[in-house]
């Protein structure tokens, strides 16, 4: 009897995690809302302040004056709001988004993709899919749920969905024609892509293998809040390896007078000199850093 009410109480605990869990979403989302229905009223207000200075055939000198004074002050910019809408055709590539090895039969993978949620699963076949992170029934995150025969499982009302989107289980009612969006989904390479765009998906995904004769030996996954600029500034400066990267790429090589990046004529692709680093942009979002001890045919100090 012990035992049962354990158990019992294990379960009550579960829920109270799955309901902290659907508040939370709730009160993200009334965050959300609250912050278009800011900009709205100052975007509206910024306009009245513009239309008030528009000047017409019979406006005086004095009459733009007055309504100069009463234009609006400017609010600072808020940072925290809304991202501006991407470019559709941002969104028409392949991109990596978890490593194979982290998406097992029973587990799911909750992601973001152009401010969008989306929860990562295997289906019965073995094969990733991605399906939006909602339920089509209550908007329940599904991510919350388990997996059922290869079929995601909504925590809320047993809702199941394969990874087409399609629902294939609906507990307790009738059997309705109900799916939920699903992005392209394939596995090649040790790594999972998704494709997010309108266009149909192309055929072919960019290589992200190891030169010949190395082996990986490492997969990492570093979430950070940073902003993309400032990656783009760190991989620009070219002086500061030497300094910073001592215990690790770096360690031992002598600090040369002048650093350069060199690139052909028409592409992405470049090289450090004097150092042996070879750097390559794959769109939409890869880099590719290739580091190597030495220069090619010379050795440190030879």
């Amino acid at each position: 009897e012990l035992a049962e009410l354990q158990e019992e109480l294990a379960q009550a605990h579960n829920q109270v995690h799955i309901s902290e869990a659907r508040v939370s979403t709730a009160l993200d989302k009334l965050a959300y809302m609250e912050t278009l229905v800011t900009d709205k009223i100052l975007q509206d207000r910024n306009m009245t302040g513009t239309d008030l200075l528009l000047p017409t055939p019979s406006t005086s000198t004095s009459s733009l004056a007055t309504a100069k004074s009463r234009q609006p002050k400017k609010r600072s910019i808020n940072v925290s709001g809304p991202v501006q809408p991407y470019n559709d055709h941002l969104k028409n590539f392949w991109y990596p988004v978890a490593f194979s090895a982290g998406l097992k039969d029973d587990t799911m993978m909750p992601i973001d993709c152009f401010e969008e949620p989306w929860v990562l699963f295997r289906g019965k076949d073995g094969k990733p899919g991605c399906v939006q992170n909602t339920c089509a029934h209550r908007a329940c995150p599904l991510h919350l749920g388990s997996i059922s025969e290869g079929r995601i499982q909504c925590p809320y009302h047993g809702w199941e969905y394969s990874t087409d989107g399609k629902c294939e289980k609906m507990p307790s009612t009738k059997l309705l024609n109900v799916k939920i969006r699903a992005l392209p989904c394939l596995e090649q390479e040790g790594m999972i892509w998704i494709w997010p765009g309108d266009d149909p998906p192309t055929p072919s995904i960019p290589s992200l293998l190891p030169p010949s004769g190395f082996q990986i030996h490492g997969e990492i996954v570093m979430e950070l809040p940073v902003e993309h600029g400032l990656l783009l500034d760190n991989l620009l400066d070219l002086a500061h390896a030497p300094f910073t990267h001592t215990s690790t790429f770096v360690k031992g090589w002598s600090v040369p007078s002048l650093v350069k990046f060199l690139t052909p004529a028409s592409s992405m692709e470049g090289y450090w000199d004097p150092y042996p680093i070879d750097m390559e942009f794959r769109p939409p979002c890869m880099v590719l850093s290739t580091i190597g001890i030495s220069k090619p045919g010379k050795l440190e100090g030879q």
